[in-house]
């Protein structure tokens, strides 16, 4: 009886896992014990709801540790798209975080949203806006790279529509709403 017990609570947290994305351009992440600041996560980022605790929620985040900087996961080993950032030790994926419940969606889309108008209102200044399935990930960063000047965006902006562009490109990790 105590092994059925144990498989029923086992796959009830499968059951009741679910998926959401940081709807926030930055999120803090918070310790799971202190509930101390310990680092970001990024816009789109998709996570698993662990449980809710009042208007905060325990998040899981998955991804692979960036070469040469162990504060960092990123989606894919190449190219890479950073979306989370430890201020101090190391990132590991699976690891549990707080963060505001206020910063979280539900749908993926509405996660992206923001970051797609500054891509179109920044690009399409000079030329049309190309759609980003049109180019694979690896390509974007050489293209935004040669844009940087004449699109008038600082670094921190660079990469924001960086990891969007990526996202979404045609090898990329984000799906399309239909």
């Amino acid at each position: 009886m105590k092994k059925v017990l144990v498989l029923i609570a086992v796959l009830s947290s499968f059951a009741f896992a679910k998926g959401a994305f940081i709807y926030n351009v930055k999120t803090d992440l918070l310790d799971e014990k202190s509930k101390a600041v310990v680092g970001e996560i990024y816009e789109g980022t998709p996570v698993e709801v662990v449980k809710k605790d009042g208007d905060l929620t325990l998040i899981k985040v998955k991804g692979e540790q960036v070469d040469g900087n162990a504060t960092a996961l990123a989606y894919k080993s190449a190219p890479l798209i950073t979306f989370l950032n430890i201020t101090s030790g190391e990132a590991k994926s699976g690891t549990k975080y707080f963060v505001k419940s206020s910063d979280l969606s539900q749908r993926e889309y509405p996660s992206w949203e923001e970051v797609e108008l500054v891509y179109y209102d920044t690009c399409t200044s000079c030329h049309a806006g190309h759609h980003p399935a049109e180019h694979a990930m690896n390509e974007w960063d050489a293209y935004l790279s040669a844009m940087q000047y004449f699109a008038k965006i600082n670094d921190a902006e660079k990469a924001r529509i960086l990891r969007f562009l990526q996202a979404h490109a045609k090898d990329g990790i984000a799906k399309e709403e239909e």
